[in-house]
């Protein structure tokens, strides 16, 4: 009956109404199948545009007192940025907005979001200000400071962000009127580059680098021996001490390390050709390179000769036990390992041998039998006590010298050669510095194993010297130069 009736009426309307109804019905149908316009889910657009990053951001319904959770969290909007907010079904139009910016300033505002859900943060009817900051330097760009001429140089506009050497950064001022601000660098080594009053709207591009440094490029290779971990340079002359914790500036490897055998380019500003470089070790050592001119000499290699070594000091083992010693270690006890084995031919029963190693004066020792058994005894000054009487109990004895007489020494005015090799040297030659090879001072005799010999200078001679020390597989070692009159023992090789 329904059925008919509808006919009927849609019939007695006529076409023209019949058209309206079914129009009505299909205008109806995108808001029917989405509910009722309370139940359509709310968001807001947040656009940063005041220059400075937003650390916190609260948006609460405008009837409630509480403006709830900060909705960045652990985050910032940066300059520039935009933050989608949803915030849910059956959500009023009137909100409160508040956001503090990172010079702790704070903007308040009621929004309609009805009306529009984007907000933006900042004078909308002031110009839209930035600036590319060019760092032309050598250096990583860490921080970056811009304010009104005379005002304090307010938050760092980098944030976390760091710009590399040769990298540009466009800096967002946000809306403002004015176009003249006093902009600040702060480079990886600490040092600031100021460039006040620069006026943004006639010319954006703001350069760091010094325009009487040149760019110098040149290769660094390590052959150390170790894993290079820190490079340091700066302007000739300019370098303080090795060990200076200021003075240096910043590592140029920045995190990386370089393995031993290894090599890398570096570019660098300088004012002219010459530079002092230092190179840091993953074992805390340390060496220099001064007045190194790098348009001469394009490649800078760092091989360990310039780590500083402690002065050579002497002791001497006396087997004293009723087995023979297989090997021996001697370490400064600040040292955190054992380092090499000093007495590869080991040390029979009664013999004793002569030691002179880069070491403190407090060291540990130890020694290894032939069972693989090892005694140590740590903490000998052997300054004090440079004989070692390796005899039973000698690990808590309280002299470790009872009973033995120490060498005396060289004579004085000339110094002590030991061959503390495998093999004897077959040919020594000493000669001043600079002059050719002279005349073999062994003649038909050898320099055997752990055997001296006693050289002073000629009569008339100075002390220094060159001295070249050949062995029987005719590999040579030089000494150059050598104080053939400072009364020490000098071990071969």
């Amino acid at each position: 009956m329904r059925g008919i009736l509808t006919g009927s009426w849609l019939g007695w309307a006529g076409p023209g109404r019949a058209g309206l109804v079914l129009s009505l019905l299909l205008a109806a149908a995108p808001a029917l199948a989405q509910g009722a316009p309370g139940r359509a889910e709310r968001e807001a657009v947040v656009v940063n545009e005041t220059g400075l990053a937003v650390r916190e951001l609260y948006l609460a319904p405008g009837n409630e007192t509480d403006p709830g959770p900060d909705r960045l969290g652990a985050d910032t909007l940066p300059p520039g940025g935009s933050l989608r907010l949803r915030l849910g079904r059956n959500q009023p139009c009137a909100w409160s907005l508040r956001a503090i910016l990172a010079d702790e300033t704070q903007d308040d505002r009621r929004i309609d979001l009805c009306r529009s859900p984007r907000v933006v943060l900042g004078d909308t009817s002031a110009p839209s200000r930035e600036a590319i900051v060019n760092n032309d330097t050598d250096l990583d760009l860490r921080e970056l400071y811009a304010a009104p001429p005379g005002a304090p140089r307010g938050p760092d506009r980098l944030g976390a962000e760091v710009v590399p050497a040769g990298r540009m950064h466009r800096l967002r001022l946000g809306r403002r009127r004015d176009c003249v601000f006093d902009i600040t660098a702060v480079l990886a080594d600490g040092t600031e580059v100021f460039r006040p009053r620069a006026d943004i709207c006639r010319s954006p591009r703001v350069t760091l680098a010094d325009p009487s440094l040149h760019w110098r490029e040149l290769t660094i290779a390590n052959g150390s021996g170790r894993v290079l971990r820190g490079l340091h340079a700066v302007p000739g002359g300019r370098s303080p001490a090795l060990n200076a914790e200021e003075g240096w500036g910043a590592n140029r490897m920045g995190g990386e390390t370089a393995p031993d055998g290894s090599s890398f380019r570096l570019r660098i500003r300088l004012p002219g050709c010459e530079a002092d470089f230092r190179a840091t070790y993953e074992d805390g050592s340390a060496e220099a390179r001064r007045d190194v001119d790098v348009c001469r000499t394009p490649t800078v290699t760092f091989d360990g000769s310039g780590i500083p070594r402690p002065p050579e000091r002497g002791v001497t083992f006396v087997n004293r036990h009723g087995a023979r010693i297989d090997e021996v270690y001697v370490s400064s006890s600040t040292e955190g390992d054992w380092g090499p084995e000093r007495l590869p031919g080991g040390l029979g029963r009664g013999e004793r041998q002569l030691l002179t190693l880069p070491v403190d004066c407090v060291v540990d020792l130890r020694v290894v039998f032939p069972t693989g058994g090892a005694e140590e005894r740590r903490e000998v000054n052997i300054c004090q006590v440079p004989v070692v009487a390796v005899r039973p109990g000698w690990t808590i004895a309280a002299r470790l010298d009872e009973g033995e007489e120490d060498d005396d020494g060289p004579r004085p005015g000339s110094i002590r050669l030991r061959n503390t090799a495998a093999l004897p040297v077959v040919e020594l030659y000493v000669d001043a510095p600079g002059e050719p090879r002279g005349p073999d001072r062994l003649g038909a005799t050898v320099l055997g194993r752990n055997e001296t010999l006693d050289i002073a200078p000629p009569e008339g001679a100075g002390c220094p010297a060159r001295l070249t020390a050949v062995f029987r597989d005719g590999r040579e070692v030089t000494r150059d130069p050598i104080d053939l009159c400072a009364g020490i023992e000098v071990p071969l090789p």
